[in-house]
């Protein structure tokens, strides 16, 4: 039974902030008791927000204060934010704090009456007020510097030792091996003078003909490891056909070059070989894919060659490709 996989994420803070001017002209005509003025709209952190303004108090018995206030307009929303209402000096035009600024958020929730709005209900006197220089023919200017606080958590992940493992790496070793030769190398073959050194219990593993060709051999020589070393001379095939068809043996892929440029002639014809030497040390699995790498690849011209008696396709038992060549011939 598998175990369930333990997973982490993690929660990232990311806070947006906005501003926004609330102008309030004809101010004396606005003094009364009960009378709330509120802005237009403004939009920090994908939600609406809104400055509410008490010239008179928010409540009974605040007559003689400011109240000032900013609201989540969005329905049925909530945030936690951070806020600081200001005035502005009607001289300089710069802004400044009347009460400290509250530095720690606090929640916002549009569906409740005491939490839909945070500020002052005694943010000023209207004695002072009057007396400052944030109120100037007869005009008044609310600033709110409002930082929506957005908390939410990143993809779910694996944690370390209970996600999937990493892709098999053997081929990747072994292949490494392969170009590393003269380390524990123990047979050497000669293809039309090229030299090229494996492994004969690698060799063995992948292919019956070559474990019944080198169990029997006796070494040529020592090398400098004092190891014995077997030498086979290889017949009938080029180097590159060769190389190629060692990197198989201990990758189980085909070189990355080959694979790319499967469309040239050249290509072609080293592909053709290389299915004569897999059906020749008996690597089945890269008989078939030199084979569908040929069928796909079909034209009169590797028709006519693959069916010419003395070439490639029925002198060396490839039925496969012969097949395939008939069933793409062009009807008479």
């Amino acid at each position: 039974m598998a175990l369930p996989a333990n997973t982490k994420s993690t929660s990232t803070t990311e806070t947006v902030r906005g501003e926004h001017r609330f102008d309030i002209a004809g101010y004396s005509g606005k003094l009364r008791a009960g009378r709330v003025l509120t802005s237009e709209t403004f939009a920090v952190g994908g939600l609406d927000w809104a400055i509410r303004y008490h010239p008179a108090g928010a409540e009974a018995g605040d007559e003689e204060y400011v109240s000032v206030f900013v609201r989540l307009v969005t329905p049925n929303a909530s945030a936690r934010a951070m806020y600081d209402l200001r005035l502005v000096d009607r001289a300089t035009g710069l802004p400044r704090s009347v009460r400290r600024r509250r530095t720690e958020p606090v929640a916002f929730v549009a569906s409740k009456a005491r939490k839909r709005e945070r500020g002052s209900r005694l943010f000023m006197t209207v004695t002072e007020l009057a007396a400052s220089p944030y109120l100037r023919d007869d005009r008044v200017t609310v600033e709110c510097v409002l930082d929506v606080v957005d908390t939410f958590l990143s993809e779910t992940t694996a944690s370390p030792g209970t996600a999937d493992p990493p892709p098999p790496d053997l081929s990747r070793h072994l292949g490494a091996l392969l170009m590393r030769t003269p380390v524990g190398a123990d047979v050497t073959f000669t293809v039309q003078g090229e030299t090229f050194r494996a492994h004969r219990v690698v060799l063995a593993a992948r292919s019956p003909v070559f474990k019944a060709e080198l169990s029997g051999s006796a070494p040529a020589k020592e090398d400098e490891d004092a190891r014995e070393v077997v030498a086979v001379d290889v017949d009938g095939m080029a180097p590159p056909v060769f190389k190629t068809l060692l990197h198989f043996i201990y990758t189980d892929t085909l070189p990355d070059d080959l694979l790319g440029d499967l469309g040239s002639e050249e290509h072609q014809e080293l592909v053709r070989e290389l299915l004569a030497g897999a059906d020749r040390y008996g690597i089945d699995r890269l008989k078939q894919i030199c084979e569908l790498v040929l069928r796909k690849q079909l034209d009169a011209k590797t028709i006519a060659a693959a069916l010419d008696p003395t070439g490639t396709g029925q002198h060396r038992h490839c039925q496969a490709l012969g097949d395939g060549c008939v069933q793409f011939m062009p009807s008479a």
